[in-house]
Parts: structure tokens; sequence; C-alpha cells
């Protein structure tokens, strides 16, 4: 049974018969990954999984440096590793699509160079997969982050996917599978959202195509959040820029932008918050107020630049 398209979410009755994956491939989209991505390799290869996966890097920006390193890693054996170069477009979608189009197992695992899956990641997505065409887990923030800079910005609660423009149920790059037949029935990635939007627009184009999108929570990753505030802030000004986008782009669909009127409550909880008032001179508090000045900046761009009001 398929998701039907006029189904707004996900659940237990949704069900493809695809199996459980004999093997994986894992596509990490990489741009300047030196050298965090070891932090990611390791963790990859501390898996609990049974079966056979191998490691493509993706490189964007076709690196020397990165391709000697990966041709040198200790870990290359191991995690069946190679490069392949994706630097003739630029973007995170792109170089996705180069990597699983290289992938040669039938389930394709996406994760991020500066992240760390933990060590059921794998399995659980195999596990999951079994019933879905594509897959997606939570985030944690606490592995990989200073205790003050975990508190700038809010992850999802772990209990289930979120729904983004009141429409439908998505997962992160960051840590999402997909069947190599559904990734190839859809058209894979949309190399025109270079960053950000790229893996929300995959996952309701998949649902509008009929398949499901399965959650386990025991597939997790650490997730690493930017390191200053100037770089939340811009994140998440791309991020709703992009969400602009995306409500406008599947509007017919049912994605809705939000009403006006919460731009006054978001503008009335940045002014008690503002970092100049003594209570909230904190490095935590001030990030929280960078990652919503930030969010508020890009759906007031998004909205004037798509001509589609999204709050």
């Amino acid at each position: 049974m398929r998701l039907r398209r006029d189904s707004p979410t996900t659940d237990a009755a949704v069900i493809e018969d695809f199996g459980r994956p004999k093997g994986i491939s894992v596509v990490i989209a990489a741009y300047e990954a030196l050298p965090e991505i070891d932090t990611q390799l390791a963790a990859l290869a501390a898996q609990e999984f049974d079966g056979l996966f191998e490691v493509i890097v993706s490189d964007n920006l076709g690196s020397p440096e990165l391709l000697a390193h990966i041709d040198t890693h200790p870990l290359r054996e191991k995690l069946n590793m190679r490069v392949v170069d994706s630097s003739d477009v630029g973007g995170t979608a792109h170089a996705r699509n180069v990597g699983s189009r290289a992938a040669t197992q039938d389930f394709i695992a996406y994760c991020d160079q500066d992240d760390a899956v933990h060590p059921g990641w794998l399995s659980a997505m195999a596990d999951t997969a079994a019933s879905h065409a594509m897959v997606g887990g939570p985030l944690e923030r606490d592995t990989l982050n200073e205790p003050a800079v975990a508190q700038w910005r809010p992850l999802p609660p772990p209990e289930k996917l979120p729904v983004l423009a009141h429409f439908l149920p998505i997962t992160f790059g960051a840590n999402m599978g997909i069947w190599k037949r559904t990734f190839d029935e859809i058209g894979g990635w949309d190399d025109t959202y270079p960053t950000a939007g790229s893996d929300v627009d995959i996952c309701w184009r998949a649902q509008l195509h009929g398949h499901s999108l399965g959650y386990n929570p025991k597939a997790l990753v650490a997730y690493r959040y930017r390191t200053t505030m100037r770089e939340m802030f811009d994140q998440a000004s791309s991020y709703n820029v992009a969400e602009a986008r995306l409500s406008k782009q599947y509007a017919e669909q049912g994605a809705r932008g939000s009403n006006p009127l919460i731009l006054f409550g978001y503008g009335g909880w940045l002014l008690f918050r503002l970092p100049l008032l003594p209570w909230n001179w904190s490095s935590a508090r001030r990030g929280q107020w960078m990652w919503v000045a930030g969010a508020v900046r890009g759906r007031i761009k998004g909205s004037w630049k798509y001509r589609h009001v999204y709050f």
C-alpha cells in the first residue's frame, strides 16, 4: 500500500514491502571537509550493521588534499571508501546526486561531513527501510557542541518526523535514507536548491509520487552546530528563504504559508530577548536571539523574493 497523494502524514498502516536491504551505500557530500570528516568516518567504522556497506565521499570542491587523505586513510578498506568528483556544479544537492548515482548498493543513506552517526544508525535505517521507500531519524545536539552553543537553536522532538508548512513530514539531509529505485524514479535531488531546502523537496516529492517516509528514533545522528553567532544567523536566514520558496512551489498540493500576524509575535519575542538587556547577556541567550532573528530575516526576505507570504 502506498501513501495517498492527499494524505498529510505517514502512519503505521502505510507500508511498502521492500525487504530489509542487504547492503547500503553511505553518501557524504563534502566541501572543505578536512579535518572534520574524520569524526564522521570513525563513527561509520563503529557501526553495528550486519550487512555490507560502502562509503562514497562526493567532493564538491574537487580537492586534491581530500582525495589524497581518503586514498591513504586507515579506515579506507574497512569502510570500502572512495571519492567521486562532483565539483562541476556547486551545491550539496548536486554532490548527493553524483554520489548516489555512483552507489553500488540498493539502499542509500546520507550523512554530513561534520556530524557523527550513532553506532546503531545503519541497522535502524535498514530495519525501517524494509517497509518504507525513505527513512528518517532524529538529530541530537549535545555530543558535538559546547553546552552554551547547544542551546542556540532548537531541534524537533525525537518522537516523530517534523511537518513543515502544515503539509507533509520531512527528514533532514544529515540523516536520511532512500531506496535507489525510488531515487531514480523521482529524479534524485533538485540541485536548483543548492543547499537549504533540498532535503524538504526530495521528501515531499517522494511522498507526492506515492511513496512512504518512515521514521526510526534509533537512527540517531549527533549534529554539529555552527560555532559563531553570525554563522548561525546566516544559516537560519537561508533555511527560511528556502522554506518560503518551498511553500510557494507546493502551494497547489497543500503547503501553506503562515499567518502574517505571527511576525508580530516574533518581533515581541526578539524585543524582550534583546541581547542588550542585562538579563539576556549569556552566550546561550544571545545565540537563541540570533537564531530567531535570522529566521525572521529569512522569512521576510523569502516572502519578498518569491512574492509569497511565509511567516
